[in-house]
């Protein structure tokens, strides 16, 4: 791939995943958006103890650290959806665009189906 091929790819990933957890945390934010700017992965964490499972599950299938608040954007959106009777097929659905971006731009050996499935399942164990 080339240097260019790989930018548009990273930055498609980008704007899926945001459009991802926007459509499936409808209610993870309250208040006005923070003006500091995001906390950096070597900051101390903010996640609960349950958020912090759910990183650990998915760091432990492979899956690349992602930001808390991604993590607790992800795992809100994926246990919501669960709670309204959403059905699993129709969650992975909406988990595969972060998904391909995931195993695009890793290399975790991991299929596009199998990291939405991991995302989902560690939710599911871990969150919810």
């Amino acid at each position: 791939m080339t240097p260019g091929g790989r930018g548009r790819l990273i930055g498609c990933g980008l704007a899926l995943t945001t459009i991802v957890l926007t459509a499936c945390s409808e209610a993870t934010a309250s208040g006005p958006p923070p003006t500091a700017p995001p906390a950096s992965t070597t900051s101390a964490s903010h996640l609960d103890s349950r958020g912090l499972r759910y990183k650990e599950a998915l760091i432990e299938s492979g899956i690349p650290a992602l930001p808390d608040d991604t993590v607790m954007a992800l795992a809100n959106g994926i246990c919501g959806q669960r709670s309204e009777g959403t059905d699993e097929a129709t969650i992975l659905a909406h988990l595969t665009p972060m998904a391909q971006f995931a195993s695009a731009t890793s290399d975790i050996g991991l299929t596009t189906e199998q990291v939405a499935q991991v995302y989902l399942d560690a939710a599911e164990a871990n969150y919810c």
